[in-house]
C-alpha cells in the first residue's frame, strides 16, 4: 500500500488523496493517515513544485569541479561562502582528482563568467573546470525510487 501511495505521489504530488485512494484502492482516510505516517518517518521528504527554467530566463546550465587545497578549515570556508551563491542548486564533495563538483544555473554566458571568477577568489580553490549543458537527455531525479518501488520485495 505504501509503495502504490508513493506512486502516485511521484507522478503527482498535487492530486487530492481522493483520486490517490481511488487509484491504489483503499479509503481517503487510509490514504491520508499512511501520507502523515510516511511524512512523519521521513520517508517523504516534502512536496515540491518543479519550476522551468527558461520561463524565468535562466538560460544555462554547468556544472563547475572544484580542485581545492586539502586543508579541511578552508573547504569548510568555502562551503559556506558557495552555499550562499544563488546559482548554485547542488553541491557535493568528491573523492578523486576533484574535491567538489557544482551544479549552478545562469541567465547567460556573462553571469557564468562572473560566477566561475568569484569561486576562484575563495582562498584555497586551485582549479575550476566548467562544462555546460547544451540538452538535458534524462531529468528524472524520481527514477531510482520508481525502480524500486515497482521491485517485488525480496525474502
Amino acid at each position: 500500500m505504501d509503495k502504490r501511495i508513493l506512486l502516485q505521489l511521484i507522478k503527482n504530488s498535487d492530486q487530492p488523496v481522493k483520486e490517490i485512494a481511488k487509484k491504489v484502492g483503499a479509503s481517503r482516510q487510509t490514504v491520508a493517515k499512511k501520507i502523515e505516517q510516511l511524512k512523519a518517518a521521513g520517508v517523504i521528504d516534502s512536496f515540491t513544485v518543479r519550476l522551468n527554467p527558461e520561463k524565468f530566463g535562466i538560460g544555462i546550465k554547468a556544472y563547475i569541479l572544484l580542485r581545492e587545497d586539502p586543508r579541511s578549515e578552508l573547504r569548510r570556508k568555502n562551503e559556506i561562502e558557495i552555499k550562499q551563491l544563488h546559482q548554485v542548486t547542488e553541491f557535493y564533495r568528491l573523492f578523486g582528482r576533484y574535491s567538489a563538483v557544482l551544479e549552478v544555473l545562469v541567465g547567460d554566458s556573462k553571469e557564468l563568467t562572473k560566477l566561475v571568477k568569484r569561486i576562484h577568489g575563495l582562498k584555497g580553490v586551485r582549479e575550476t573546470e566548467t562544462f555546460i549543458a547544451h540538452s538535458a537527455a534524462k531529468n528524472m531525479p524520481e527514477a531510482p525510487f520508481v525502480h524500486i518501488l515497482r521491485s517485488p520485495e525480496k525474502g
